[in-house]
């Protein structure tokens, strides 16, 4: 997907609007990628916008709203996944004008003003009461006659609850700190009602291996500027030859690839190449491979992991990077 030279605005009117951008209710698309979208197409947004700021066209406040409503996705995405969120950082705007374009479109949807209430100042909760759960949506992928619903407490945790027709709605007692955390416990729950699931194993140990890919998304925004990324790399490598179920192996994947292009970011930048940021980067032994397989790793976190608009950018960025010799010494 490229961005068209000729009406810009127009195409992202009809591109960039957040429900096609991400997915809150399925746990198996991306979070990288997600996140990547909604603050890429928000930035380029806003430069529209401001290129457009005198203008009174219907296309403009179009824009303006779609801007707007970009900002509290993001927002709302980085509640979602427990994701720190700096906007000044990932948007360039300071916390109080990014918020003014989050509360100019709360103001205009009373749905997403109240979850903007729940998972920021619960002026409208009762605040500290895990017992007021606000509801958040349903499972969209779960079959059988048990319906899965998602909520927020009153201390900004998720929650989930089954229900069957006619039945009143049973909420669970454990507060989760993510959305999928919520989910990966929801679903096996679910399974075992619903089929009497002999393969719950499979989501204990995707639970246990989503706790340590969370606290990569945690610091997604940060992955960029931290340091010792050759070391961060070969850690979630490790960590991934430890998964054993398929959607620890899935987040994984997505891990080290991010990681991956890292290394690969920061070569760029220090003008070297991949194997001389191995042969620096830890005291770890590492295989005379590792160099060219980490490169089409980071092709992957482009592919999968961000926004199709800069493709183009990020792979001309990875081209210019030397795989280097291999580690043996330069022979």
């Amino acid at each position: 997907m490229r961005e068209p030279r000729t009406a810009p605005a127009a195409w992202h009117l009809q591109h960039s609007r957040p429900e096609s951008l991400v997915s809150y209710f399925d746990p198996w698309q991306p979070v990288a990628r997600q996140l990547d979208m909604l603050a890429n197409r928000f930035r380029t947004i806003k430069a529209l916008c401001d290129a457009q700021v005198d203008s009174l066209a219907t296309e403009h406040v179009a824009l303006a709203e779609l801007r707007d409503a970009l900002a509290f996705h993001l927002m709302r995405a980085c509640v979602w996944w427990q994701v720190d969120f700096s906007p000044h950082a990932v948007t360039g705007l300071q916390a109080t004008s990014f918020m003014k374009h989050v509360r100019r479109h709360t103001d205009r949807f009373v749905d997403d003003d109240t979850l903007l209430d729940v998972m920021t100042w619960q002026h409208y909760m009762h605040r500290a009461d895990s017992g007021h759960i606000m509801v958040t949506g349903t499972d969209p992928l779960c079959r059988g006659n048990t319906t899965i619903v998602y909520g927020i407490d009153g201390h900004r945790g998720f929650r989930f609850a089954m229900q069957r027709a006619g039945q009143k709605l049973e909420w669970n007692d454990i507060t989760h700190a993510d959305f999928v955390a919520s989910c990966l416990n929801a679903r096996a729950l679910h399974c075992l009602i619903e089929t009497e699931c002999t393969a719950i194993g499979e989501w204990d140990l995707a639970r246990e291996e989503h706790i340590q890919a969370s606290r990569y998304h945690t610091q997604h925004f940060r992955t960029a500027t931290q340091a010792d990324p050759v070391e961060r790399y070969a850690t979630a490598l490790d960590q991934l030859s430890r998964c054993h179920s398929r959607f620890g192996r899935f987040e994984f994947e997505n891990i080290v690839n991010h990681m991956a292009f890292s290394v690969v970011q920061t070569a760029h930048a220090r003008g070297v190449s991949i194997a001389d940021m191995l042969r620096h980067g830890t005291d770890r032994a590492v295989s005379p491979r590792i160099a060219g397989s980490l490169k089409k790793r980071a092709r992957g976190h482009i592919a999968t992991g961000t926004d199709p608009l800069r493709h183009a950018e990020l792979e001309a960025m990875l081209d210019q990077v030397e795989t280097g010799f291999a580690l043996s010494g330069g022979h």
